[in-house]
């Protein structure tokens, strides 16, 4: 059923103290969802039942190289040539079909087999009375715009195609932010403090990882974190100076000021999210301001694939209303831009609860590039538990959230692919604001820790320079934290808390 485009556009951004899905014109329920937060005043509502496929049932990722050719054999004599066997051609492979259960109706996305170009698929579009709405080079990946076709019709009419290695219907990505806290103003005594910054002392996440002892090894100097994330209010004091040219991925534009946000997204804690992150990871230190960040001189990489508040805004004057949604097609361009254009660490606090060859193209492409992927585990643990499979890819650094005691929070999912945890519940970092006004906030969610640990991230790249590849990083992570709950690995903290001293080789 579509709805309104002011409902899709403010559901798939869910405002603070909700969990409700967001509702496009989709089939049924169980959107992907962004990882921010719960927060201790907030009651979960509750969510629609999932039934996520299991990791098992996932297709391995599909070689982005050609494979070797075989070698040539001998060629037959010209006397025997008609008479000899010849060897049975091989029959070309219709794509694999992927459909979830909440995507757009707009687009589709599909790989293209080794040898196939953007001409190719520009010729697919036609013929099958599509276009193209993106190329995504890197990962031989074409997203084509629909012309108000049936989705599941298309799906079964482009099997003949065999140009294509596989197509999918483009699942929905959202967020689902919970609730935020105001930071209250009163005398703070900063003596003894090792910076000046503002609300350091409040910042229990920073000494629960050892990271003012870390600053002593390495601060992130010469790396870049991706925020893949709402976009980032690029002018905010703790913010300035700390960013580089971004990437709108709904306009397709780059540069100083494409990856900011609307000063009207101070009105509601989902559009706070991506300014929030970025403050946790990178956020200027020792400044006499707000916060420190985990990585000081890490550059942050805004890069926006959700809709701020003036899109919806604008949105409610559009034509169309799946324009301003945030679907795999765009994240999977996002990561792809971040990887070709410099970043060492892409954080994404979002869930992807469906698998999707897609996004596991773009990911694959980016840790063979040498770019390490943190992600938030998400949640859901008191609703539904749903796996994020964004965070279970392999080689991704899934992130559970720790309190004040470093005990598991009860929001954090649970599962196999948590990797590590980082502190996530009432975390104080940078936001949009009107006329300076009310600049930080607080806010919980494994979306806070996962910022956390892409800082950490940074920080040994700084230091180790290449020896600091993706994998070498999620080990020195995982074999350095602070064992938590069960001796050993578990489903909660993964491996335990971050130490980043520890992981830099302080004793």
């Amino acid at each position: 059923m579509k709805k309104s485009l002011l409902t899709l556009v403010v559901a798939s951004l869910t405002l603070s103290a909700c969990q409700t899905q967001p509702s496009l014109p989709v089939t049924q329920q169980t959107p992907a969802q962004i990882a921010p937060a719960t927060a201790s005043s907030a009651k979960p509502t509750a969510a629609a039942s999932t039934a996520p496929l299991t990791r098992a049932s996932s297709r391995p990722t599909p070689s982005l190289t050609a494979s070797a050719k075989p070698s040539s054999q001998t060629p037959v004599s010209s006397q025997t040539q008609t008479s000899a066997i010849q060897p049975a051609a091989s029959q070309p492979q219709a794509p694999e079909i992927l459909i979830s259960r909440n995507y757009n109706t707009e687009t589709l996305v599909a790989g293209l087999r080794i040898g196939n170009t953007e001409a190719d698929a520009k010729a697919i579009a036609a013929r099958h009375g599509m276009t193209v709405d993106r190329y995504i080079s890197g990962i031989r990946t074409v997203v084509f715009k629909t012309q108000g076709q049936e989705v599941t019709k298309l799906l079964e009419s482009l099997k003949a195609e065999t140009g294509l290695e596989y197509i999918e219907a483009d699942q929905i990505a959202s967020q689902k932010p919970d609730s935020e806290k105001a930071v209250t103003e009163s005398f703070r005594l900063k003596a003894g403090l090792e910076v000046n910054d503002k609300y350091f002392a409040e910042q229990y996440g920073l000494r629960a990882m050892n990271v003012p002892e870390a600053w002593s090894l390495s601060r992130g100097a010469n790396t870049i974190i991706a925020v893949i994330d709402t976009g980032v209010a690029v002018g905010h004091a703790d913010l300035d100076g700390r960013l580089v040219d971004g990437y709108d991925a709904f306009s397709q534009k780059a540069g100083p000021k494409a990856g900011d946000v609307s000063s009207l997204n101070y009105i509601m804690s989902s559009y706070k999210h991506g300014s929030h992150v970025a403050g946790i990871a990178a956020a200027a230190t020792d400044n006499g301001k707000g916060i420190a960040g985990v990585a000081p001189e890490a550059k942050i990489m805004p890069i926006k694939i959700f809709p701020d508040f003036s899109d919806m805004i604008k949105s409610i004057f559009a034509s169309k209303g799946d324009d301003a949604q945030t679907i795999i097609s765009i994240l999977a361009d996002s990561i792809v831009w971040a990887a070709d254009h410099g970043a060492d660490v892409i954080n994404m606090s979002l869930a992807v609860n469906e698998h999707s060859e897609t996004i596991d193209r773009a990911v694959q492409y980016a840790l063979d590039k040498k770019v390490t992927v943190v992600v938030a585990a998400g949640n859901d643990r008191q609703l539904n538990n749903a796996r994020n499979y964004l965070a279970a890819i392999p080689g991704v650094i899934g992130v559970g959230a720790t309190d004040e005691a470093n005990n598991v929070t009860k929001f954090s999912n649970s599962g196999d692919y948590v990797s590590v945890a980082a502190p996530g519940f009432d975390i104080i970092s940078t936001v949009p604001s009107f006329l300076s006004i009310n600049p930080y906030v607080k806010m919980s969610g494994t979306s806070m820790a996962a910022p956390a640990v892409a800082g950490v991230a940074a920080l040994l790249k700084s230091k180790y320079g290449a020896t600091a590849t993706p994998s070498w990083i999620k080990q020195r992570l995982e074999q350095t934290a602070l064992d938590r709950g069960e001796v050993g690995r578990d489903d909660l903290y993964g491996h335990g808390l971050v130490n980043a001293y520890k992981a830099l080789g302080g004793n």
